[in-house]
């Protein structure tokens, strides 16, 4: 048999291995690390993608606050207001209240009472005067109550008056103008 070295041929085959071996590492450590790098640059756009639309989403919040901040103003404006045109309304109506009491003691004073004093404060009505009967003031109370514009007539006094020309009682009577929204006008 011949006698054939084959040491060298592996040794060479050896070498060439190792070699193919680290380029192959090495192309494999180039390829890891750049794809490392790809994706960390795509990772660092989407966070900076995000960043932005929080920093928008931070602005219209502020923009969003200052308008809530100028709506809020505008109902405590706007409730200021309604409160003062409320006051004016209700200053109005009770503007001709003493007009309208006038008109009405017209229609609810019968015959032979006779008003001397008629004071108005505070939404309530004294009366001092003189009858002839007292069935007189009853219908007289009578009339107050179902007027609907006044009520809650009571008599605070009745006393003996002068009797001549005729017999008269003195009185004192109380009620009150019915706010608009129980009576009618």
């Amino acid at each position: 048999m011949s006698n054939i070295n084959l040491l060298p041929w592996r040794d060479d085959y050896k070498k060439k291995k190792k070699q193919q071996f680290f380029v192959v590492l090495v192309l494999s450590a180039f390829v890891v690390l750049g794809l490392s790098y790809g994706g960390k640059m795509y990772v660092d756009t989407l966070i900076s993608a995000q960043e932005q639309r929080n920093q928008f989403l931070q602005t219209q919040t502020i923009i969003i606050d200052r308008r809530i901040a100028e709506i809020s103003q505008i109902k405590k404006e706007k409730a200021e207001l309604e409160r003062r045109i409320n006051l004016i309304q209700q200053l109005e109506k009770k503007r001709n209240y003493a007009t309208q009491l006038f008109n009405t003691l017209v229609d609810v004073v019968p015959a032979g009472i006779y008003l001397n004093n008629v004071g108005f404060a505070n939404e309530q009505v004294d009366v001092k005067g003189m009858s002839e009967s007292n069935n007189r003031l009853a219908k007289m109370m009578r009339n107050i109550d179902s007027s609907g514009w006044l009520g809650d007539s009571y008599i605070s006094s009745i006393v003996a008056g002068p009797s001549k020309p005729i017999k008269l009682s003195n009185f004192a009577m109380k009620f009150i103008v019915v706010p608009e929204s129980k009576g009618e006008k």
